[in-house]
């Protein structure tokens, strides 16, 4: 069915993607209602840019809200199983989730769509960053920023790259990127996933329609990434072994020509190194030159809250990287760090997540370990034995602890592997506080 034809669309979800979604409905000249269980005070804001023409069901989701409905849209917070969806299901009605939505109003556009348990926002911008330095008219979206219904909506682009988590991916049933990137698994939403297994699952969906013509790049160095099939074109990259991309000595390569030096990136870390590799990749399966991939690496120093340096003081160095939410992201931040050099900073909810993994990596970079959060106690029982360890309750407390404790040629790193809900509105802020006590304090030593 074509968009205009749908009389009736209903959208689950009024977060910024489920907005965009509505609006782009209502474009499509569709009735459209719109359902969350938050009421009207919380969503008046957002309720205020859909016009009156919405009809909204709030506090809930009725079944009335499915009646004559031909089209569900969802938004990523709701979750695959809900009652609504297996409602409209058992009753024939079409779901269709938002992103791919708004891919199916631009289907023969060039799409880059990037998932992975870590790095997804910094390989999206990256892979923008590289194809804008080509001369291509690009934007970048989808989990990152501006929602992929939004983007359809502002329209002036030829190509798209979009940071796809699992919630958008589990539910696609037709969309093929032109390239699609798996940058790595871990632990991750395992409140939301049953399993890993179901969680790898649903970061494979976007694989599923890519045809010959398609590229899916793939990171060798995680098996559960290298395994994933596709009917595209594989091409693979990695930090530690011979593949289409690589580190050759200092030297970044694709298909054994050179990119750029790792000196010459502007990010740190080793696990950024396999992001330049992976982006570079993406934008090399649509004809990007090399010498536009290197231009955008030289340049980019990386996101807000994704392993930056954001003081330097007294020959101690402030690392903020808040949004590592996972084992993962902080067993990568880990990794790039000299032998017992780190004062870090961890905690806050955990998810389900089994924190005995990051054992080995601490015990060998750690000198001290600062737990904060609602899930310290049980960090703490996990990682017993690996370094020493102390319980700060809050972040403020645990700044304090470090900089009594670092000296000249150590690091402070936040790399929290939690969610951050419990003390804060997001990781975003939680970094924000980070910083702010990071230069109070040091301001105030003498």
């Amino acid at each position: 069915m074509a968009f205009g034809e749908y009389s009736r669309v209903l959208v689950v979800g009024l977060g910024s993607s489920g907005l965009a979604a509505a609006r782009l409905a209502a474009e499509d000249g569709s009735e459209v209602w719109a359902t969350d269980l938050r009421g009207e005070t919380e969503l008046a804001t957002g309720l205020a840019t859909l016009g009156g023409e919405v009809r909204t069901f709030l506090g809930g989701h009725p079944d009335a809200c499915l009646d004559g409905v031909e089209l569900v849209i969802t938004s990523p917070g709701v979750s695959a199983d809900a009652a609504l969806l297996e409602t409209a299901r058992r009753s024939g009605i079409e779901i269709n989730t938002e992103i791919e939505f708004a891919w199916r109003h631009q289907p023969r556009a060039e799409m880059v769509a990037v998932t992975g348990s870590n790095g997804k926002s910094t390989v999206t911008e990256l892979t923008t960053r590289m194809m804008v330095a080509a001369g291509r008219s690009t934007v970048a979206g989808g989990n990152l920023g501006t929602p992929a219904s939004q983007l359809v909506l502002d329209g002036g682009w030829e190509s798209w790259v979009l940071e796809i988590s699992s919630f958008q991916a589990e539910l696609l049933t037709s969309m093929a990127p032109s390239v699609a990137v798996f940058l790595n698994l871990s632990q991750d939403h395992l409140e939301r996933h049953s399993h890993l297994d179901s969680y790898l699952a649903a970061k494979r969906r976007l694989f599923a329609f890519q045809g010959e013509t398609d590229t899916a790049v793939l990171n060798a160095d995680d098996p559960s990434v290298a395994d994933t099939r596709a009917a595209a074109r594989r091409r693979l990259f990695s930090i530690a072994k011979k593949t289409d991309a690589c580190l050759e000595g200092e030297v970044l390569t694709i298909d054994d020509e050179p990119i750029i030096r790792a000196s010459e990136l502007r990010l740190s870390g080793i696990h950024n190194v396999a992001n330049v590799l992976a982006a570079a990749l993406a934008a090399d399966a649509l004809g990007v030159p090399k010498s536009a991939m290197a231009a955008a690496a030289s340049t980019f120093a990386g996101l807000a809250h994704r392993h930056r340096t954001v003081h330097d003081a007294d020959g101690i160095r402030w690392v903020d990287d808040s949004k590592a939410t996972n084992v993962g992201a902080t067993l990568a931040a880990l990794r790039g760090y000299p032998n017992r050099s780190l004062h870090l900073i961890l905690g806050g909810q955990a998810k389900d997540q089994d924190f005995s993994v990051l054992a080995a990596e601490i015990r060998r970079a750690v000198t001290r370990l600062y737990l904060i959060g609602e899930d310290a106690s049980m960090i703490a029982e996990a990682l017993a034995g690996a370094t020493m360890i102390e319980g700060c309750g809050n972040l403020a407390e645990a700044v304090a602890r470090a900089r009594r404790n670092a000296v000249a040629g150590e690091w402070v790193l936040l790399a929290p592997a939690c969610a951050s809900f419990d003390q804060f509105s997001d990781y975003g802020e939680r970094g924000d506080r980070f910083i702010d006590f990071a230069r109070e304090e040091a301001a105030q030593c003498p």
